[in-house]
């Protein structure tokens, strides 16, 4: 059996996983990132000593971990992981030395991906790719089982294809990302930008008058009502969406497409409209047909794809 351990800049989880993905054990403990690299490492392999302490019936074979950054192609190093503070750090190196087990890292959106095709809604599909739609947007591929990851790691980076003329500047510097118009964040900033010009939306209202207090789930809840602000953010993410989703099909051709992430919680409200979006921006109209899908798998993804990184990036 496998350990995952999902890295988030607000809490470290660490669980034993079974059969079906089931997770067996689970450990949690907040990060507290700005207490820096050491302290951090050193709480991860607190919290898998204390997972294999309640697992002592069970062999546990390696360690796998989801990081919310940038990994090297060759799985050794967080080449950058901003919420985190982390910069170049050997995880693999330091986490090995401490446990004494082999560590197998990703980075945390394509350890979704793996979660998903392993166990969720894209299991059986030998090629598959995944959007994670939260406060930014994190992809995977995979391509004959495998995930592609790239010459430098960074090849399902999808929030920051440039996908429009751009709402404003990305983190990354770019104008036009994927993100700034389909992630929480993209559509969040809409919103607050049309009520700040005047508009009419019952957007306002649910944030109590306050701008500052608008979120994502309020900006769609509005666009099923029919309200023209939430309308127009909530069709904008989907238009952008899935022009990401044609030009993924037109370069990988893909069984399946997997959304998830918070923004997906929209449910069948936001399928449906990605579903007829990107049907009618396929290049090959009557030839390719990929079939767009919600996640599945929720709050255990993280642990349960990474316990599964060794198979998908190097049986």
């Amino acid at each position: 059996m496998n350990i995952g351990i999902d890295v988030g800049g607000t809490n470290l989880v660490a669980g034993l996983i079974g059969e079906g993905g089931r997770v067996l054990i689970k450990k949690k403990q907040p990060t507290k990132a700005r207490e820096g690299y050491e302290a951090v490492t050193g709480k991860i392999a607190a919290l898998v000593e204390q997972v294999k302490a309640d697992a002592a019936e069970y062999s546990v074979d390696s360690i796998g971990i989801g990081v919310p950054g940038i990994v090297s192609a060759n799985g050794k190093t967080v080449v950058s992981c901003p919420n985190l503070y982390w910069e170049n750090r050997p995880l693999k190196r330091d986490l090995e030395e401490k446990l004494g087990l082999p560590v197998y890292m990703a980075n945390d959106a394509t350890v979704a991906g793996i979660a998903e095709n392993r166990y969720g809604s894209s299991r059986g599909c030998s090629d598959a790719v995944m959007f994670t739609l939260g406060t930014g947007v994190g992809g995977s591929v995979i391509v004959g089982g495998k995930i592609i990851t790239g010459v430098h790691g960074v090849a399902s980076e999808f929030g920051h294809m440039i996908v429009g003329d751009g709402h404003y500047q990305c983190n990354c510097g770019k104008m036009g990302c994927l993100e700034t118009y389909s992630s929480a964040t993209g559509v969040i900033w809409l919103a607050r930008k049309r009520i700040e010009e005047g508009r009419e939306t019952v957007i306002l209202s649910m944030a109590g008058g306050d701008p500052e207090a608008v979120n994502a789930e309020m900006v769609i809840n509005a666009a099923r009502n029919g309200d023209a602000v939430g309308l127009e953010c909530f069709e904008s993410m989907v238009e952008h969406l899935a022009i990401a989703i044609s030009n993924l099909v037109d370069v990988l051709d893909p069984e399946v497409c997997v959304l998830g992430g918070g923004v997906a919680h929209a449910g069948a409200f936001l399928l449906e409209a990605v579903q007829n979006a990107t049907a009618e921006k396929i290049t090959y109209k009557r030839l390719v047909k990929p079939e767009i899908v919600l996640a599945t798998l929720e709050n255990d993804a993280g642990l349960v794809g990474a316990s599964c990184i060794k198979e998908y990036l190097y049986d």
